[in-house]
């Protein structure tokens, strides 16, 4: 009973998720010199693959509904995919502005890196938590299973694997600022405001 409109909704929003993270590594972004793992990098790879995969598995496969362009694609609209575009667009701005903060805090006032150091990030969701990018990342994942209608079980495992990545990232990073800094704010929590 999948809606071949959710599956290419979600699919342009996996897309559109990509080109901006694209975008954001090589203009906003400001790395330290630490490389990640050839197994770390070919396991990003071959995730989303398998993401994009698993959204083409949604797509209806009966006569009827496999082959819709145009005006009947947009009868198929609901509230929901209404309500997943907004929370997709919302989750997405702040995702970018708080990686803007983070490149920031290795910028001076005129956008040249100065240092790769470590500081603490203020502004936007880093008033509530250690890592809001990684809650921003979650969010965009749930605005996804809210276009697929709420009900769609595949799509929720893949936010429950997002869920727990994210989870034990932010945790370290928590960790990590409280550990490096003495007057880092007590009442950061590490990924979900005011619980975790």
């Amino acid at each position: 009973g999948e809606l071949a409109l959710s599956a290419f909704l979600v699919l342009v929003f996996l897309w559109l998720h990509s080109v901006r993270r694209l975008f954001e590594c090589f203009y906003v972004s400001v790395f330290s010199n630490t490389v990640i793992h050839l197994v770390q990098y070919c396991f990003g790879l071959v995730y989303y693959v398998l993401v994009g995969l698993t959204v083409l598995s949604q797509v209806p496969l009966n006569g009827r509904n496999v082959y819709v362009i145009g005006k009947n694609l947009l009868m198929q609209a609901r509230w929901f995919h209404i309500l997943g575009m907004m929370m997709f667009f919302w989750s997405s701005a702040h995702q970018y502005k708080c990686h803007v903060i983070l490149g920031n805090l290795r910028k001076n006032k005129a956008g040249v890196v100065i240092h790769c150091n470590h500081r603490i990030p203020f502004g936007d969701w880093f008033e509530y938590v250690s890592s809001p990018n990684y809650l921003a990342e979650l969010m965009i994942y749930i605005s996804m299973a809210v276009t697929f209608g709420f009900h769609n079980l595949t799509w929720w495992l893949v936010v429950t694997y997002v869920f727990f990545s994210q989870a034990l990232s932010a945790f370290l990073s928590h960790k990590f600022y409280k550990s490096k800094f003495v007057s880092y704010p007590k009442h950061r929590k590490a990924f979900l405001p005011f619980l975790f």
